[in-house]
């Protein structure tokens, strides 16, 4: 049997909220990645504790909210806490290459999911 990867990362920014508090998730480590010194998202790294949950993600959009529950089974998953570092890092190499990436930080939070 395919065994899935215990950790997943999620993401929450001004116009995305994914709802943390989840029976079936135990947040891990929360990053806030900022980009010119603004705060540009929040990303936390859970352990997927139940394979049958869903996540509740909040969208803003055009001035309308949308809500969806997406099974864990469809977020990217990796075996260990430092694969799932690496991603968070990876991600933010992408969002700046450009002489701006200089101005991007990811910054581990004292608090878990804030």
């Amino acid at each position: 049997m395919f065994k899935l990867g215990k950790y997943i990362v999620l993401t929450n920014k001004d116009t995305f909220q994914t709802i943390l508090e989840n029976e079936g998730l135990k947040p891990v480590e929360t990053y806030h990645f900022y980009f010119f010194d603004k705060l540009k998202a929040k990303y936390t790294i859970a352990e997927v504790l139940d394979e049958n949950i869903k996540i509740q993600l909040f969208e803003e959009y055009e001035g309308k909210e949308y809500v969806n529950h997406i099974g864990v089974k469809f977020f990217e998953r990796f075996e260990t806490l430092e694969a799932a570092r690496e991603e968070l890092d990876e991600i933010v190499k992408a969002s700046g290459n450009s002489e701006d990436s200089i101005h991007s930080k990811l910054v581990k939070s004292d608090e878990v999911a804030v």
